[in-house]
């Protein structure tokens, strides 16, 4: 049954990609791996999913890494070898992710993805598994772009009206989703199941938790307790 649009706390929401509406960690790590190889360089705690999924992969590259701009932007073609064809698609929804974002849209919230990962894969991934019908916006970011995550959630939220933007919040598992979000003056949902960790959580802290997609649901659709 429809609520009436007053009930909902939110009725625009952003979500992260990597970690928040797919488990993508495997392609991802895969490909760098790859691309480690591919340029004879050793993977030893290289591949550490805290350290590798949530950043813009040239942020990792070179700020996480250290290695130098030409070296990282050659990583970064070969990761795209890799990712491009097969890693793109070792993801795949968390469980209850599409029945969401499918009952957001029967109660009339609208949601979008904003995500550090290269527009084009985005689109593809959310297109693949069978999200796209229910998100009305990706922003994403450009192939071996460094666009800060504020940025690329303000290309969302700069098309709504000032009311709109006052019911909106961002949903995602790492600190760079917490820090954009008060960047960008909206709360934060942080969830519990993707690959930030409660010393992340304690350090950049949400507005609110969600340990699962079920207390997303609750907070996001008001199917049970808030807390």
């Amino acid at each position: 049954m429809r609520k009436r649009q007053e009930e909902f706390m939110f009725k625009h929401v952003l979500f992260d990609l990597d970690g928040t509406l797919t488990q993508s960690h495997v392609g991802i790590l895969r490909s760098v791996e790859y691309a480690l190889n591919r340029e004879g360089e050793s993977t030893v705690d290289r591949l550490r999913q805290e350290v590798v999924i949530g950043p813009p992969l040239m942020y990792t590259f070179t700020h996480t890494y250290g290695f130098s701009k030409d070296k990282a932007r050659r990583l970064y073609d070969y990761f795209q070898e890799r990712y491009g064809t097969v890693g793109l698609f070792e993801n795949e929804p968390y469980a209850g992710i599409v029945d969401l974002l499918h009952d957001l849209q029967e109660q009339g919230i609208r949601a979008y993805v904003a995500t550090s990962k290269p527009q084009i894969h985005a689109e593809a991934i959310c297109e693949h598994f069978g999200m796209r019908p229910y998100i009305t916006k990706i922003s994403g970011a450009v192939l071996g772009g460094l666009e800060d995550k504020a940025k690329i959630m303000a290309s969302v939220l700069d098309a709504l009206t000032e009311k709109e933007r006052k019911q909106a919040v961002m949903v995602g598992d790492r600190k760079f989703d917490v820090i954009g979000a008060k960047t960008c003056g909206v709360p934060c949902i942080a969830v519990g199941y993707g690959y930030g960790n409660e010393a992340e959580r304690a350090e950049f802290p949400p507005r609110y938790y969600a340990r699962d997609v079920k207390e997303l649901r609750n907070i996001l659709l008001g199917e049970g307790d808030k807390e």
